[in-house]
Order: C-alpha cells, then structure tokens, then sequence
C-alpha cells in the first residue's frame, strides 16, 4: 500500500482561494434574500424611464450611424474635388486621375462608385464590381437624358440628390454631388453614389442586435433603406426609384401612418425624436423615429418599430438582471471592503507592473513585494524572476523586434522576405592605434561610450541597431515597420552621429586624449529581411548585396577622404536618390566596390 505523503505543513501564508471563497460565499447567503424582493420593486418603478431611455438611444444611435455611414462619401467627393479646384491633380491625365478615384473607392465600403464629370458630361468612373474589383472606366454621358436633366456640375453647393434608378445596372442610387468650380465658374463636379441595396443591407447589419426593425424613409411616402431591400426589390424603375410605403411587402412599416387603431405613447421622448403606437390585426406596435434634413430634396425618416411584447419582456429581463447585480454589488462591498484592500493592494502593483511590461519600460518597473497570501506571494516572486529574464533579453534584442514580439506576439510576422530598406556601417577610424596603449577595461569604455552615441542617434531616427561588430555598428532602417522615409532617416542620423562624434572629440581633447575619427557608410536597396540563423538559435537581420554594399561604402571612406578625417560620411546614388531639398549631398564619382561587377555612384555627406 502506497505511503499518504504527508500534509502541506502551514509556512505562514494564507490561501487567496479559501479566503475568497468563504467570503463570496457569505456574500452570496446574505444578499440573494434581499436582492429578490428589491429587484421586482425596482423593475417595476424604473420600467417607464428605461423604455423612454431606450427608444431616444436607439433612435439617436440609428441617425448617428448613418450620418456616420454616409458621411465617407461626402468626405471624399470634397477631397477629389479641392485637389482639382487647387490643380494638385488634373482631370485631363486619365490615368493618374483613375488612380485617384480608385484609391477613394477602395478605402470606402460605403460607396458604390466615384465619378467626375466634366462640362461636356463626359464622366470617368471608378465602380466597385464583384467581389473586391475596381473597375475605372470613361463614358460619355451627353445624351443620358437623366444626366442632361439634372447636370451635377450646376449644382451651388455640395448637396445629395434625389435617388435615381439605372436601367444599365438595375439598382437605384443615392448620389452626393459636389461641384467644381475653378475662378468662381463651374467645371466639372464629382459624384459619390451610395447604392440603396448597400444602404439596406447596412440597416440590416446594425439592427440585427434590437429586438425590431430599422427602417428609413425619403419623405413619408418612400422607403429608401429596409432589410428586405438589402438584395433589391421588385418593380422599380426610372419613374419609381423606391418603394411606395403603400403596398410595401413589410405590413407594418406599410400601416405606419394609418389613423385606425393608432395610440400614443406614455413614454418621454427626447426633442426631435417622434412615436406612437398602432394597432395592426389585433398585434400593437410601437413605432420610433426622427426626421433628418440635408439628404436630398426631401427629408429622411429615421426609424425603428417594435411588437409590444418583445419591448416589455426585454426590459423586464434586463431591470431583473439590474436590480439582482446592484443589490448584490452594494451588499458585496459593505461586507468585503477591508478584506479587499487587503487582497486587492498586490494584485494593482501587479497590474500596474504589468502595463509597463507592455509597454515595454521594462528598466522603470521595481521588484514587487512579498505578500501574505500563498498564491500571491508565489506570483510576486515569478513576475521578479521573468522581469530579470526580460532585462536581459531588451539587451540582447533590438528594441523594435522585443516590441514585435511581446506586442504582438506573431512569429508571422518575422518570416523573411524581400523589402526595401535603407542600412547603415559605421567604424572607428585608426582605432587600432588608439587602442594598443589603453587596458582592457579603458579600451571596453572607450567602445562603450561611442555605441552610446551612435546608436543614440540610430534610435533616435527610429532605426534598428542589428549588430555591434567590434568597434563597428550595423543597423537599418525599413523593416520591421515600412519607412517611406528611411534613406532620410538613415542620413539625419549619420549627421547626428558626426555632431556627436565632434563634441565627443572636444571632451576627450579636454582631458588629453587622442579624438577619434569615424566612417559611416549607406546604402538603399532590396535586402532579405527576417529571421536568419538554424532552428535553435536565430537573429532578426537583413542579409543581401545591399547589405554588401553599405558594408564597402564604409570600407570606401579611407580612400576617399583624407586619413584623419573626424567623419568620413559616404551614401550610394540609391540613397541620395530619395533625400530631399534639406539634404546636400556631393557628389564623388563611381567606383567598383569589392565583391560587385558593376559600378556604385557615390556622394559625400556633411561637411
């Protein structure tokens, strides 16, 4: 028979899980009773002033969200046509205006197609097509008798339209129109359409969690958005782009307005917003809704209606659930508040020092304490030992990978590939002499103290430091984050790090000691970018001929400046390529670089 081990012996810290346990418990016991009684009294004393709350909600919730549906298409019809008006782009060249219209389409679910089209009515259209497609295509218009009678470009202000129906894709448009004016006189105007299908399926999406349905009429005749709309209607056309609400297929939303069997409501509604109720085959209903001005001709009717029943059994569920949770919550505190200092001051500094970890200001964070509670203490003494672990590692691995990987934590995301990055050498010039009369510990803080600085003004550029090669530092800028601007970015630095190598040299001159030089070397080009190295160990770097090259352009600064020089700054042709006016690069020539066939153009950097 097996031997009983022997009991835990008491080490003088307390279980965390019996102690709440038992007051959870107690709790429990002393609350229900009264939570029963109180819940039914409150649910009936609160009912009225819930529904009122409710239905202005929800009504409000439905303006904003549409306003907020369709405020894209205003936002982008007034973008393309104030770069048009400022002659930052021009309608004439198709193919770069095309590329507009198609990157406003792209970012806009909302919208169904963006055109501009200009005096004559000739229109260029960017159109969403099946599944994710644009389609950018030109048609004249002219003659389109529905385009003559309207002409969007004489519109005054930017204004929607009264929804037309298209025989040519048989669906009905809402359209903003924004005019284009140049010197006070109308050339053009651009028009984001909103399809109604799109707009049906989107009161759909977001009724889906009330217990009624949404609905949205132009002017009180005319349904312009509702689920059954979401995948077209019958019987529409040119001269009836919507539904007529008499004879809609949804009974209800049809009867909204009639007089029979109608009743008010005892609720309070909020200014602006309107409901009554009406009785429908022996069912009540209960309408909600808001007239919205500035969409067309005619105003929207925002609204939503619901069965009695499904109101009421909703919000006695949730009154019941309120009245239960408040009275046990109020309970639970008077009873448990010493208790819960206690047990709660560990688990904040917890939290807290956590929340730093995230964000990674790992050196900011303190050793958290002991505490009397088992679990507690054991949780203290774990977080101290993984924050050591994580000290060390922020020292061994580039910032941005740490924030990669503790952020996101996707491996993913690191797998190697091709991008476009900027890399940067640097070297100590003639550190060999200066260094064979120093020990060991000097030579190690001379080095120390240049890193310092070097990869200060790296960082400060938000590039990445990959390596430390002796008295050499490697870092690039592009990946893991894209940087449009990384070859700026790599230049400013380099600058940076002669201003610091100079004021280094002037304290070190101070003291009477030798200055030291440095040569920085830049390339931009396609590199691999990942993780590099054999499965038990491996490094975030880039790899590649652009890598090479930074590495010979550095190697190239011996030659090309006079031995001596403070700092020798060299960038490739590439680099200097995509630096802008506040940078003055000088050029010195071509040259072969080891390990290349072809020629690299270079340029000097600095003074």
């Amino acid at each position: 028979m097996p031997e009983t081990p022997p009991p835990e012996r008491w080490n003088g810290r307390f279980s965390i899980t019996i102690t709440l346990a038992t007051a959870i418990s107690l709790l429990v016991l002393v609350s229900v009773g009264g939570v029963l009684g109180v819940g039914v009294w409150l649910a009936g004393k609160n009912t009225l002033a819930l529904m009122s709350r409710n239905a202005n909600q929800g009504i409000a919730n439905a303006v904003d969200r549409l306003e907020w549906h369709l405020r894209p298409a205003e936002d982008q019809a007034r973008y393309i046509a104030r770069r048009i008006e400022k002659g930052e782009i021009d309608p004439g060249d198709r193919a770069a205006f095309g590329r507009l219209l198609t990157g406003a389409l792209a970012g806009v679910r909302q919208i169904e197609a963006v055109s501009y089209f200009d005096e004559s009515l000739v229109a260029l259209t960017a159109a969403r097509r099946e599944g994710d497609d644009i389609d950018v295509h030109e048609a004249d218009l002219s003659r389109d008798p529905q385009i003559r009678r309207h002409r969007p470009m004489l519109a005054e202000d930017p204004q929607w339209a009264a929804p037309v129906w298209r025989d040519e894709h048989n669906k009905t448009f809402f359209n903003l129109v924004h005019p284009v004016r140049r010197n006070g006189r109308p050339i053009g105007a651009v028009v984001a359409i909103v399809s109604i299908r799109e707009l049906s399926a989107f009161v759909r999406r977001v009724g889906k969690a009330d217990p009624g349905t949404r609905f949205i009429l132009y002017g009180r005749d005319r349904v312009l958005a509702h689920p059954l709309m979401a995948h077209g209607y019958p019987g529409l056309s040119v001269a009836n782009p919507l539904p007529g609400l008499d004879g809609f297929r949804d009974p209800v939303l049809a009867a909204m307005w009639q007089q029979e069997g109608r009743f008010d409501l005892v609720i309070e509604l909020a200014q602006g917003t309107n409901g009554h109720g009406v009785e429908i085959g022996g069912e009540q209903y209960v309408f909600w809704f808001r007239r919205l001005h500035g969409y067309g001709p005619k105003p929207l009717i925002v609204g939503a209606y619901s069965h009695v029943d499904d109101i009421s059994t909703a919000i006695r569920r949730m009154m019941l659930s309120i009245g239960i949770g408040i009275g046990a919550l109020v309970l639970a505190i008077a009873a448990a508040v010493l208790l819960g200092r206690r047990i709660a001051r560990p688990i904040v500094r917890f939290s807290a020092a956590a929340g730093q970890v995230r964000d990674l200001n790992i050196r900011d964070i303190g050793d958290l304490p002991g505490s009397a509670f088992r679990e507690l203490d054991q949780q203290a003494r774990s977080f101290n030992a993984m924050l050591h672990a994580l000290r060390w590692f922020e020292l061994y691995i580039p910032r941005k990978v740490v924030e990669r990987l503790v952020k996101r934590g996707e491996i993913g995301d690191s797998i190697s590939s091709a991008r476009e990055i900027t890399v940067m050498f640097t070297d100590i010039a003639g550190f060999s002499t200066v260094s064979e009369h120093l020990s060991a510990p000097e030579v190690a803080a001379v080095v120390n103290r240049h890193f310092e600085i070097v990869a200060g003004c790296i960082e400060a550029e938000d590039g990445t430091v990959d390596k430390f090669i002796g008295d050499s530092v490697m870092a690039f800028w592009g990946a893991p984050d894209a940087q449009p601007d990384a070859a700026e970015r790599a230049c400013r630095a380099a600058l940076a790090i002669a201003d610091g190598i100079r004021a280094e040299n002037a304290r070190r001159g101070s003291m009477g000691e030798a200055p030291l030089g440095i040569r920085i070397g830049i390339h931009s080009g396609i590199a691999t970018v990942g993780n590099i190295g054999s499965p038990g160990r491996i490094n975030y770097t880039i790899i590649g001929d652009t890598v090479n090259v930074g590495a010979r352009l550095e190697q190239l600064g011996k030659t090309l400046f006079p031995e001596g020089s403070e700092t020798a700054i060299l960038i490739s042709g590439a680099t200097a390529a995509g630096l802008g006016p506040d940078f003055d690069p000088q050029p010195a020539g071509t040259h072969r670089v080891k390990g290349r066939a072809g020629e690299v153009e270079v340029f000097r950097l600095g003074g």
